[in-house]
């Protein structure tokens, strides 16, 4: 008994100790990289966890080969054609305040950490996004296809039914 207290102790230290009380997240806006990637690999046999910011890592590793990296101020359009300004949002969901930190970096040329600080208490003006029209539904629908192909048989039934009765 006083072995399995004794590991039960252990683990709520080790838990205590060494359990984070975060989650890493893409776009957690928990570093100040551009390009924020989290790599999660999970191993509920041996019950451990690997989380690996991704972002954080390329950025130091970037840096031992500059000659080998570019960023570039701008992205290919749909045409293929340069854009050097930011795209306003125009998802479905709300803009994420980690994309929007830094858009507003880019757009007024300050650190993301400045606008953090100073848009952290300004989320009313974060972009929202704009729910995709619902289809509207053309021609019949399954259902009528279904009911209309059920007359059709029905009445096929009935005339060959009354020509076996004419016949007989």
């Amino acid at each position: 008994m006083t072995n399995v207290l004794n590991q039960l102790a252990r683990a709520d230290v080790l838990q205590a100790l060494m359990l984070p009380e975060d989650s890493w997240e893409a776009d957690d806006d928990a570093c100040d990289c551009t390009f924020q990637r989290i790599g999660m690999w999970v191993n509920p046999y041996v019950a451990e966890t690997l989380e690996v910011r991704m972002c954080c890592i390329w950025k130091q590793l970037y840096g031992l080969f500059p000659n080998e990296v570019r960023t570039i101020p701008g992205y290919r359009d749909e045409g293929g054609e340069w854009v050097t300004e930011p795209r306003g949002w125009d998802g479905e969901a709300d803009m994420p305040q980690a994309i929007w930190y830094r858009q507003l970096a880019r757009l007024q040329g300050r650190p993301v950490a400045d606008i953090r600080a100073e848009y952290r208490m300004r989320d009313g003006e974060r972009p929202r996004g704009t729910p995709r029209p619902q289809a509207q539904a053309t021609g019949p629908t399954a259902a009528d296809v279904l009911l209309t192909a059920m007359d059709v048989l029905a009445d096929e039934v009935a005339r060959l039914r009354a020509l076996v009765e004419g016949q007989g």
